[in-house]
């Protein structure tokens, strides 16, 4: 299906791009419950490269916000990658990834979390934790590790709130959380002026607001739409990539047309089932090419 819809569907625009999202990037263990929210690294590789072999250009988010800010074009197919939450597999599964396609990519990272032996408090996947499964497929990164990241050119750091809660009924814990965790970046990483990705991908009028003012350059959501031609960075969509994903179904997300059909077709379609689903969900028969 993706396929033949990239070949009658129009590309995008040299003025929209898309953004997609991962979480963790680890091995299913055998005989184990898969992670959720996963991309194995392998299947990240073949995603990632089948995107670039087709012709799509992979651009830091902040070269983005660059020509945006601009009013410049982007290269046509052009794309971001970020990371919610902060895994330490993102260091040691997704980055030698990156390195070896030379992708930038962006982490967004929940900073209370940040040293804890813990797992993230909003991971749902059942084994987190547990002895019988490597440590870095759910642990959060340490400071040490992001220093790490730092010193990659491919690497950028944003911020994911402090303590990643639902903050829609409560704005104004949401801006006291907001400002203690650019207070850690910065203290802590010396980043001024990051890059932002609502938990969750939650967002309101009021919490939109409250971003800009803080200062951040950008407000990430999870609505699964292409950056529209000069919208305001703080409210661009992302599309999530999960492990049933094909270069050919992130094609279609990045193109639009997921987002026309799915639109058309409903959240029960299949299209909004593939845009929507957890990566440890089956996609719907057909749906991935």
């Amino acid at each position: 299906m993706a396929a033949a819809l990239n070949r009658v569907v129009p590309a995008q625009s040299g003025n929209q791009f898309g953004i997609l999202v991962y979480h963790r990037v680890a091995e299913a263990e055998p005989r184990s419950t898969p992670p959720t929210w996963n991309v194995s690294p392998d299947r990240l590789h073949r995603q990632l490269e089948g995107l670039l072999n087709a012709g799509y250009t992979a651009l830091p988010l902040r070269r983005a916000l660059s020509a945006h800010a601009a009013k410049e074009p982007l290269p046509a197919r052009s794309f971001a990658v970020t990371f919610d939450d902060g895994y330490a597999n993102n260091l040691t599964r997704a980055l030698p990834v990156l390195e070896r396609l030379q992708v930038p990519a962006t982490i967004f990272l929940a900073t209370a979390f940040l040293d804890s032996p813990e797992p993230f408090p909003s991971d749902d996947w059942p084994l987190a934790g547990a002895p019988a499964v490597p440590g870095d497929s759910w642990r959060p990164l340490t400071s040490d590790e992001v220093h790490q990241l730092l010193r990659n050119p491919l690497i950028e750091i944003g911020c994911h709130t402090h303590t990643h809660r639902d903050f829609r009924q409560i704005p104004e814990e949401f801006r006291q959380d907001l400002e203690h965790s650019l207070g850690v970046l910065g203290e802590r990483f010396g980043i001024a002026e990051p890059t932002f990705a609502f938990p969750f991908g939650y967002a309101t009028p009021e919490m939109l607001k409250i971003a800009e003012q803080v200062g951040l350059l950008c407000a990430l959501t999870t609505e699964p739409e292409p950056v529209p031609a000069q919208a305001s960075p703080f409210g661009w969509g992302r599309f999530r990539a999960n492990q049933f994903d094909s270069p050919s179904t992130l094609r279609g997300k990045l193109d639009g047309w997921y987002s026309r059909l799915s639109r058309e077709g409903g959240p029960n379609s299949a299209l909004g089932k593939l845009g929507t689903a957890d990566s440890a969900s089956p996609p719907a028969p057909g749906a991935v090419a």
